[in-house]
């Protein structure tokens, strides 16, 4: 009995996950582009009307776009691949941003945060965010914060395990909608 104990405990413990992280450069521009739409499509389908959801898309995930973002020396893009290269999800970092509730004197904003839905309760989320809160504090930022739409549950639930707490609304276009998204923040 006691041994079955045991391995039922075992198979309980998280493992890690089997990616790794890394930093983007702008040759990765497509892989990104198409990583961005791909997961932004998954968080956002259910809820969200499909042509006002294809108008978001189209006017922020291009490779173009991605390009210039990964130029972008405010920007910093940290990437989760599985062994073979693939992109499990992303988190983008710009330093001195602020929001409603940002209350650090050098703040930087989780601009993206999105994990690919077959990686979802993985622990890619965990590793994307501890290396973009190490990240921060390397640089020596004191406040991270992030926005998020108030319906994606998974999300807010996600980031306030993180430590994350709301501290208020910001300003959002989805698509040719205007939203208030919440503002979380921690430090980093």
């Amino acid at each position: 009995m006691v041994d079955r104990a045991r391995s039922v405990y075992r198979s309980r413990v998280p493992t890690p996950p089997p990616t790794t992280t890394r930093w983007a450069h702008v040759a990765d521009a497509a892989a990104y582009a198409r990583c961005a739409a791909a997961s932004f499509r998954e968080a956002y389908a259910d809820g969200s009307d499909d042509a006002n959801l294809e108008v978001h898309v189209a006017r922020h995930f291009s490779e173009a776009i991605q390009r210039s973002e990964l130029q972008d020396p405010r920007l910093r893009l940290l990437v989760a691949e599985d062994p073979a290269g693939s992109w499990a999800g992303f988190a983008l970092l710009r330093g001195g941003s602020r929001a409603e509730g940002v209350r650090g004197a050098r703040p930087v904003e989780i601009v993206r945060f999105y994990t690919r839905a077959a990686w979802y309760g993985r622990g890619v989320g965990a590793q994307l965010m501890d290396g973009a809160l190490a990240a921060a504090r390397e640089a020596g930022h004191d406040e991270a914060w992030l926005q998020v739409w108030e319906g994606n549950a998974r999300a807010i639930r996600f980031y306030e395990k993180s430590g994350f707490v709301a501290r208020g609304r910001n300003p959002f276009r989805f698509g040719d909608v205007w939203e208030k998204d919440l503002v979380y923040a921690r430090s980093p």
